[in-house]
């Protein structure tokens, strides 16, 4: 009776043991076709999202006419004329099926005041374009095609962005390689850099996407999208002394120039009228300040107001040194720099700032006006 319990309990151990090796075996090869069909899924993401994306991002060609002088030869007159220059190319994407186009405000910049814009789309056909207008706070102007039901764009939401995210660059990579596409990742946030154009102008652009997609000489104005096929991003500058660091204009940054144009044919935008610098631990320390977050107001020159004159915030009181850390409840910081919070809002709208000026903490209302 006992040798006969103990067989019993031997075929019972003998069972659970071949189950078990069942199921580690199972769960490995599952995890071994999830990871498959992981990479297969990043795969076919990427493509179908270019494949989107792609028929709707054009090359731009900047034209402008310089002089020159023609010397008659029989007669040795002299005639100044003009002739029609290649100055730059660049790239763009359209946002509506009516023609209108986002690109960088540094590509149309090189046409002066009787530039011509001649617009090659990835299925080939070309136009000449209109400027509609430009930014002036953001390296953005909008261009405008005449026609109708053409491949258009979807915009994504940037602030749904994290570092480590895939991101895909399309452009007309150095002006020669139409719809050149290149693949990455979101590397940082809220950067705050200062770029150059091929002219030496330069200027601070804030809250920019970095990214290690790489974005060529040619690729600015194109689109940076995510794996939905949205775009999220307009690639603007690259890092000349680095390796694999570009910088993108969040879309969520120029949503509200789009819809200004489309609303009054013109980019609109509000202005609280300061010079500031975000702080990080590094200027607060450096400069003895009380908070390590926030915005300073100072222009950093002792030439150059800190404080606009006539500006709504010289009207509200506001003071160089003084310290902006909340707008209508909302903190500045990181990703929420001030420009990016006060450009959410439209000319006209009043709103309520949280200040800190010494050791005092002040609450200002003001009403936006018009940056000119």
């Amino acid at each position: 009776m006992f040798f006969k319990s103990r067989k019993i309990n031997i075929i019972f151990l003998l069972v659970l043991l071949v189950g078990f090796v069942l199921i580690i075996s199972q769960n490995l090869f599952h995890k071994d076709t999830m990871a498959d069909v992981f990479v297969f899924d990043e795969q076919e993401a990427t493509v179908m999202s270019i494949e989107k994306v792609r028929p709707a991002v054009v090359s731009i060609l900047v034209y402008a006419y310089d002089d020159f002088i023609a010397l008659d030869a029989p007669s040795g007159k002299k005639e100044i004329k003009k002739y029609r220059k290649l100055k730059q190319k660049g790239s763009g994407f359209l946002i509506s099926d009516d023609g209108y186009i986002i690109t960088n405000r540094h590509v149309v910049d090189s046409g002066g005041e009787d530039g011509e814009y001649r617009i090659i789309l990835d299925s080939g056909k070309e136009y000449y374009a209109q400027l509609i207008d430009k930014d002036k706070l953001y390296d953005l102007a909008v261009l405008k095609i005449f026609d109708k039901n053409l491949p258009f764009v979807n915009l994504g939401n940037s602030d749904n962005l994290k570092i480590g995210m895939s991101v895909i660059a399309i452009g007309n990579a150095l002006g020669q390689y139409e719809n050149s596409v290149t693949k990455g990742i979101v590397s940082a946030l809220g950067r705050r850099i200062v770029a150059s154009d091929i002219s030496g102008k330069s200027e601070t652009l804030d809250n920019v996407i970095q990214t290690d997609a790489k974005i060529n000489v040619g690729n600015s104005g194109g689109p940076l999208i995510n794996l939905f096929g949205e775009v999220v991003g307009i690639n603007t500058a690259v890092e000349s002394s680095g390796s694999a660091i570009g910088f993108a204009i969040p879309i969520n940054d120029v949503r509200n120039a789009i819809r200004s144009v489309k609303e009054n044919g013109r980019i609109i935008r509000p202005r609280l009228g300061i010079m500031y610098k975000m702080i990080d631990s590094e200027i607060a320390l450096d400069n003895n300040l009380v908070l390590d977050k926030g915005a300073w107001i100072d222009s950093g020159n002792d030439d150059i107001p800190a404080v606009l004159p006539g500006s709504p915030a010289e009207k509200a009181g506001l003071k160089k040194g003084d310290i902006i850390f909340e707008v209508n409840a909302i903190k500045i910081e990181g990703k929420n720099t001030l420009l990016s919070v006060i450009q959410k809002y439209k000319v006209g709208d009043k709103i309520g700032l949280k200040i800190a000026r010494g050791n005092k903490v002040l609450i200002i209302k003001l009403r936006l006006d018009e940056l000119r």
